[in-house]
């Protein structure tokens, strides 16, 4: 694909959930997720994915009011807020406690489940790869292994 083209795939069906939030401070949460409403074709009301990451009562605050867990989950509803078919999810648990954790980890599957987004991650996190439907291990910029799982776990059943 040229380069405007590749711009219009990931604008029409890629979102993006980043290792350290990337919260445009100014905003409040609603306003940050409402930021990619305005880019999509057909996306989620704000209102709506924050609520499916449990954060409908602090919609109205800012970053800097907010937990990283909170930050986070607000980071998920953005890039749910796009409708993506594909979800690719860069450490989204590494600097969060291990309640938080799964509280994230339950979001992005239901990503999966409700909205039927592959939902790739990226993480260190080893016992993450338990509700995962297929695992790829990298080493040294290689694949290592690929592994189908039969039976994935809830997010709830994942220990840190």
């Amino acid at each position: 694909m040229k380069d405007d083209e590749l711009t219009l795939y990931r604008r029409r069906h890629v979102g993006f959930v980043f290792q350290f939030y990337n919260l445009m401070p100014s905003l409040t949460a609603r306003e940050n997720v409402e930021l990619v409403t305005e880019i999509a074709e057909a996306p989620m009301d704000p209102g709506e994915a924050l609520d499916m990451v449990g954060l409908s009562a602090r919609r109205d605050h800012f970053p800097s009011q907010l937990s990283g867990g909170e930050q986070q989950r607000v980071a998920i509803a953005r890039a749910l807020a796009r409708r993506p078919d594909v979800l690719f999810c860069d450490e989204p648990t590494g600097a969060l406690d291990s309640a938080t954790g799964r509280t994230v980890l339950r979001a992005l599957q239901e990503a999966n489940r409700s909205m039927g987004a592959s939902v790739m991650i990226v993480t260190h996190a080893a016992a993450t790869a338990a509700m995962a439907n297929r695992v790829i291990e990298f080493s040294d910029g290689r694949i290592r292994s690929v592994t189908v799982n039969d039976a994935p776990v809830s997010a709830d059943m994942i220990q840190w």
